[in-house]
């Protein structure tokens, strides 16, 4: 006789000690725990079955037929697709969609009533601190040669009827007042539904040494001249410039954050945004969030930390500038050593780098042009893709580059030898006592080469040339020959359009160098 399975009673355990756990913490309850940790249920009953099976062999009893019966995988089913819609519910919340949905009635029978805000005027204390409390809306905050906070702006509402939208207006009064050693500023537009869509446009002009905090929901901020800056909000914007003390951005969603002129320590943090610009930044810079836009960054004088779940970038200074976005990061005169670490596929181009760096990259590709008077130890790494590296030609290195499937390109000269290793690996190997150079590709090629040509100015004309190449009879003749040249202004490609199809010469030893050609 086969014994009885021990799974029953111990899922009866486990569903009291829950209804046991729900009686003496209410929160959290019984559906989000059974919708976030459902699968340890199946987890739990498939190896207590197979204990039961390795027992039941181990004494010899008769095993079933089938290590799970039918009504124990009926019972299954209906535990994923419960555990499955908790989960659901739990996570999107469909609840505040169908809020959304309701609310649209005003966009679509309703209209937009705006009201003025009268100027309130207020003395400012000695050292003021203000804080504005904006829930949506845009605040405008100006410092100015002035002794006293004035606020002045429109309030807009949408709403079905008049006497509903006059009522939501006198309930959201805007109001200045004092507490303690600090100035508070409020549209308390939380007194009203949320589906009037109340905003309030505020402006606000503070003395310049006010160290202002904003708190928002849903609000953008313009604000400049300040002593210091605090912005929260679950989505938004922020422009800020010429602040000098510290600065502090905390965002759910950002659409933009740009920053220009601050003297303290900068700390930017959001979920999720599109682009950020930060320029003359004096103290410690520290940013963390996804960004899908443009990320550009220049002339920052502390350590810059650029962190997030894919991306890490870490430097002592940026005297020049970094432009990134979700495939390219592009820097110029950074002073490291650098760290630069990617999860995704990436493109690196960094030109005038000081103290060393450390790439490492999943795919793309990695071109580096250390600073000749500032060389330090190199580590560039790249699943997928290609690496160059350009060295002063009196440099002192020891470098070790190796492609698992790729070509090697030795353009530094004889002090450099290229060896095989295994049936596709190529290694390139030497230099004198210097800084360690390590490269790595598993499928790609990489080029070393001497750093001979200067980087062209910046008002150089970058616009491709056409030339007329003549040639002796026999040889081939090109009718249009355009020269396409690299961020470093070494030939990159050229493209020919021939009068005739036939075979082109070797190329110049000129155009293996990277160098320009002698006639331009």
């Amino acid at each position: 006789m086969r014994p009885r399975s021990m799974v029953g009673p111990l899922l009866l355990i486990g569903l009291g000690s829950l209804l046991l756990l729900h009686t003496l913490r209410p929160q959290p309850g019984l559906l989000a725990i059974f919708g976030r940790y459902w699968p340890f249920i199946l987890i739990g009953w498939g190896l207590v079955r197979l204990l039961e099976i390795v027992y039941w062999r181990i004494r010899r009893f008769p095993l079933p037929a089938y290590g799970i019966s039918g009504a124990e995988w009926t019972a299954i089913i209906l535990i994923c697709l419960a555990g499955s819609a908790l989960h659901a519910v739990e996570r999107y919340r469909p609840w505040d969609r169908l809020g959304a949905v309701a609310s649209r009635r005003l966009e679509l029978f309703g209209r937009s009533y705006e009201y003025t805000i009268a100027e309130q005027r207020l003395p400012a204390p000695t050292a003021a601190r203000l804080l504005v409390e904006n829930l949506r809306g845009t605040t405008r905050i100006t410092g100015a040669e002035t002794q006293e906070i004035r606020v002045s702006g429109r309030k807009t509402l949408r709403a079905v009827h008049d006497a509903e939208a006059s009522q939501a207006d006198r309930n959201t009064p805007v109001e200045l007042s004092r507490d303690a050693d600090r100035v508070v500023l409020r549209t308390n537009l939380d007194r009203v539904a949320s589906d009037l869509a109340a905003s309030a446009h505020i402006e606000v002009v503070v003395p310049r040494g006010t160290a202002v905090e904003v708190r928002s929901r849903n609000a953008d901020l313009e604000a400049s001249s300040l002593a210091s800056l605090e912005f929260s909000s679950e989505s938004g914007s922020a422009r800020a410039r010429n602040i000098s003390g510290p600065v502090r951005f905390i965002l759910g969603r950002a659409a933009l954050i740009s920053l220009v002129e601050a003297t303290g320590p900068v700390e930017i943090a959001v979920r999720r945004g599109r682009d950020l610009e930060v320029e003359a930044v004096k103290g410690a810079v520290t940013l963390e969030g996804y960004y899908s836009g443009d990320l550009r960054l220049a002339s920052l004088g502390g350590p810059l930390r650029f962190q997030n779940v894919q991306t890490t970038l870490k430097l002592q200074k940026l005297p020049g500038r970094i432009q990134m976005d979700l495939g390219d990061l592009t820097g110029v005169r950074l002073e490291g050593p650098v760290h630069f670490s990617s999860s995704r596929a990436c493109d690196v181009q960094l030109d005038e780098f000081a103290q060393g760096a450390e790439i490492s990259v999943d795919s793309g590709d990695i071109r580096l042009r250390p600073a000749p008077s500032a060389l330090g130890p190199i580590h560039a790494r790249t699943r997928s893709g290609d690496i160059e590296l350009a060295l002063p030609e009196q440099a002192a290195f020891q470098l070790r580059a190796r492609t698992a499937r790729g070509t090697i390109f030795n353009h530094f000269g004889p002090l450099l030898r290229e060896t095989s290793e295994g049936e596709r690996a190529s290694v390139l190997t030497g230099g004198t006592t210097g800084h360690p150079m390590h490269l790595e590709t598993m499928r790609g090629s990489i080029t070393v080469r001497k750093d001979t040509v200067a980087p062209p100015s910046r008002s150089a004309d970058r616009s491709p040339r056409q030339i007329e190449i003549g040639a002796r009879k026999g040889t081939p003749r090109a009718q249009h020959h355009r020269v396409r040249y690299a961020h470093d202004g070494t030939v990159a490609g050229i493209l020919i359009s021939m009068r005739r199809r036939t075979s082109l010469p070797p190329p110049q030893p000129w155009a293996n160098a990277g160098q320009r050609p002698p006639w331009l």
